[in-house]
């Protein structure tokens, strides 16, 4: 009897050591689902634990993820200060993209209720309002510094045909005057461009004008737009229009149409290539292409179309002008679920035979905004190269 105890005992032991290996071998992800479980279950200590076993990981623990785990803390007997603990983080650390309104729906929250009698619950909120006011001036003063940069990199438009100013290496802004409508557009000027050499130019619309109320000139987050690092690869220079909900390139042609007139006057200050002008964009900006490749292809040596629905409201698109003229390529994935990739194919389907010069690439996932993800600016150069090549 001795010895069937003494196995047992070991036995224990070894299965105690495995389950202490197989909970410490969990990944942060699989804790957090762990604690996501409970926390349906409305069972708010084991989730509080949960979340205390996944935060060991400080480096992968997330605003979002450090306001859940408090908000379990805070339901659990005895685990307020716990809460108040990950609650204080969130006012150290510089991603919180919070905003004064947030903060009072945070005061607000029910699910916090038991942490407002404790003095550090009043700390919390005013060192999170006077981060949000830290993070809102250095927004504007990013956004004043860009504006003055851009400001004066802009060049004038040449004095003589043919003699082209040094230009800066980096972004500068420029307007393009419709009746009373200052329409702003930025050129990308790549380190290795020269004003003695002809180069190429990539105009590249972007997407989002159905929701976007004013033009976004004033926002420095657009440099990190992929088109801009790919064109640096390529020695491309890009013009960069901006376009808004009730001036851009879906039902407004005059918005299209002064697309060229930018086109113009880059051409006045920057020595392009005229027979290297490509001209395309993501979603929106892509559907503006298919526009520009059928109906108006004239002065562009080809086009580009990133998650793009392949119709147009101001008119049907004459796919004839594909059938040997300027190419278009375009690129979409099949899990799209903005512009479903079974549309796309059906119009690529019906006009292929007519429509030779589209060449239709697809990827199985990624969705709608595939371009801004791990692999998005890899796949926008080998789609150009293709094409500049072409």
């Amino acid at each position: 009897m001795k010895v069937y105890r003494s196995i047992f005992a070991v036995a224990l032991v070894l299965l105690l050591l495995l389950c202490g290996t197989a909970i410490e071998a969990q990944t942060y992800s699989q804790r957090l689902d762990s604690a996501a479980y409970y926390l349906g279950q409305k069972n708010y200590c084991a989730a509080t634990r949960a979340f205390a076993l996944a935060f060991i990981d400080s480096t992968q623990a997330s605003p979002f993820d450090l306001y859940a785990g408090a908000g379990a803390a805070a339901n659990c007997a005895g685990r307020q200060g716990q809460a108040l603990r990950w609650l204080l983080q969130l006012t150290r650390r510089d991603d919180v993209p919070i905003t004064d309104r947030d903060i009072d729906q945070m005061a607000q929250d029910a699910g916090l209720v038991s942490l407002r009698t404790y003095p550090e619950w009043n700390h919390f909120l005013r060192s999170l309002r006077a981060s949000a006011a830290t993070r809102v001036a250095k927004v504007q003063q990013a956004k004043a510094e860009w504006q003055l940069t851009i400001t004066q990199q802009a060049l004038p438009a040449a004095v003589k045909k043919g003699a082209y100013a040094p230009a800066h290496s980096g972004f500068a802004l420029y307007y393009a005057p419709v009746d009373t409508v200052r329409v702003p557009y930025l050129v990308y000027v790549p380190t290795t461009y020269q004003s003695t050499r002809p180069t190429a130019l990539l105009v590249y619309l972007h997407g989002g004008i159905v929701n976007t109320t004013q033009f976004q000139a004033a926002d420095p987050g657009v440099t990190q737009e992929p088109i801009f690092a790919v064109a640096s690869k390529l020695n491309a220079l890009v013009l960069y229009p901006f376009g808004r909900r009730s001036f851009g390139w879906l039902e407004q042609r005059a918005a299209l149409e002064n697309v060229r007139t930018m086109v113009e006057q880059v051409k006045q200050r920057y020595h392009v290539d005229s027979r290297r002008v490509y001209l395309g964009g993501m979603s929106n900006g892509g559907t503006a292409a298919f526009w520009y490749a059928c109906n108006s292809p004239a002065g562009f040596a080809g086009f580009y179309a990133i998650s793009a629905r392949p119709t147009s409201s101001l008119g049907p698109l004459h796919f004839a002008q594909l059938h040997q003229g300027a190419p278009l390529y375009s690129l979409h994935t099949q899990d799209d679920d903005v512009v479903a990739y079974q549309e796309v194919q059906a119009v690529y389907t019906q006009q292929r035979t007519l429509a030779r010069q589209w060449h239709f690439e697809s990827r199985p996932t990624g969705g709608h905004g595939f371009l801004y993800g791990p692999d998005g600016p890899a796949a926008l150069e080998a789609l150009l190269l293709q094409l500049m090549k072409k």
